[in-house]
């Protein structure tokens, strides 16, 4: 399974889950350094994809594999660091909760939204 599809799947899966979740006044876990990158390097896969709104863009894009490699570097993750988030995220959904809300918080202060 190429990388990139992989990623689409993971996409899928967190739009889904995150409507199953719902919307809580919980407050978020604390995020380690990792976490914190990971959540900056999904928000710029978003918006660089097309799947968040970016300024006049509303056509999905897939990003090649040196689109996301360069996004890797960005966000000081390796593709194992990031398959090792992936997995604690899965198991742990009250840390992709925090991970998520972060990265949707860079994705309004991106595109200027409220």
């Amino acid at each position: 399974m190429k990388f990139r599809h992989i990623i689409h799947i993971f996409v899928a899966c967190i739009i889904f889950c995150h409507g199953l979740t719902g919307c809580s006044d919980s407050k978020p876990l604390a995020l380690d350094k990792d976490d914190i990158h990971f959540a900056g390097f999904y928000c710029d896969y978003l918006l660089f994809s097309g799947v968040a709104p970016a300024a006049g863009s509303s056509e999905l894009v897939a990003l090649n594999s040196a689109d996301i490699n360069e996004l890797l570097v960005r966000h000081a993750l390796t593709r194992e660091s990031m398959k090792r988030k992936i997995e604690i995220y899965k198991r742990n959904s009250e840390r992709w909760r925090s991970v998520l809300e972060l990265a949707r918080i860079n994705i309004r202060k991106k595109t200027g939204a409220q």
